[in-house]
């Protein structure tokens, strides 16, 4: 894969990283999470095995570790319980 399609799914995650530090916050906490915000995050931990297979596939193609993003994403953004 050449440096320029790598660039190309690596600018893929940060809109998704983006998307979901996107949520208002009030007093440290989200006030209101919007659609694009609770996307974001469900597809950066990988919840459901559409959105880690997806994920996974994004991270090859970005030469990014897949367990480095997913991991990270699910201290930065723990899930409802």
């Amino acid at each position: 894969m050449s440096a320029s399609e790598r660039k190309l799914w690596r600018a893929v995650l940060e809109q998704a990283y983006e998307d979901a530090e996107s949520c208002p916050a009030f007093g440290g906490e989200p006030a209101f999470e919007s659609a694009e915000c609770f996307k974001a995050r469900r597809y950066l931990r990988g919840d459901s095995a559409f959105e880690a297979a997806e994920l996974k596939l994004v991270c090859e193609f970005a030469d990014i570790p897949h367990d480095r993003v997913t991991n990270w994403a699910r201290r930065q953004y723990a899930a409802a319980a």
